[in-house]
């Protein structure tokens, strides 16, 4: 017998976040708090916060794929990535084909991705997936299109809240 699908729009959160395999990040505003730091030699850094790579590395324990998006020649988002042992995708502006070749390279369907993003640039991507998460110091528009709002702001914390509701989700209490 054949049980037709729930539309989208009836799929419960807990749901959508029991469902993800593949949580891909934006760096910029969620793995960071937004600054850029350049010194006097033109090297830019950014900060990042030790609760979200804990957050990261219990989700790769659970055997789940991640994957960072971050603006084409982003220096210092090529070398966080590769020191926290992620795979980067770079994007020229436009994040939806890079999470879209990014969801098709880890076997990941549309509603299986979760990804976190925080300003209009990042809607198209939010509007693919099955989760989209927003840290809570998201733009409006992009917290009225997410699925989750976290209480985290970007760079604070909010991946690893996000990590931990959608593990929490995949393990129901028996």
């Amino acid at each position: 017998m054949m049980i037709p699908k729930a539309p989208t729009s009836e799929i419960t959160l807990e749901e959508r976040l029991a469902s993800v395999t593949l949580l891909a990040l934006e760096m910029e505003g969620v793995l960071t708090d937004g600054y850029l730091f350049t010194n006097g030699q033109g090297v830019q850094a950014v900060r990042t916060c030790r609760a979200d790579e804990l957050g990261l590395e219990a989700w790769r324990q659970e055997g789940l794929k991640v994957v960072v998006l971050a603006r084409q020649g982003f220096t210092p988002a090529r070398a966080w990535a590769e020191a926290a042992g992620l795979e980067l995708r770079e994007h020229q502006g436009t994040k939806q084909p890079a999470l879209q070749v990014a969801a098709l390279e880890f076997g990941a369907p549309p509603a299986q991705v979760c990804y976190l993003g925080c300003d209009l640039d990042d809607l198209p991507a939010l509007t693919m997936v099955g989760l989209a998460v927003a840290p809570a110091d998201a733009h409006p528009w992009v917290r009225d299109a997410a699925h989750l709002v976290l209480k985290s702001p970007g760079g604070s914390g909010a991946v690893r809240e996000a990590v931990e509701a959608i593990l929490a989700a995949r393990r129901p209490l028996a």
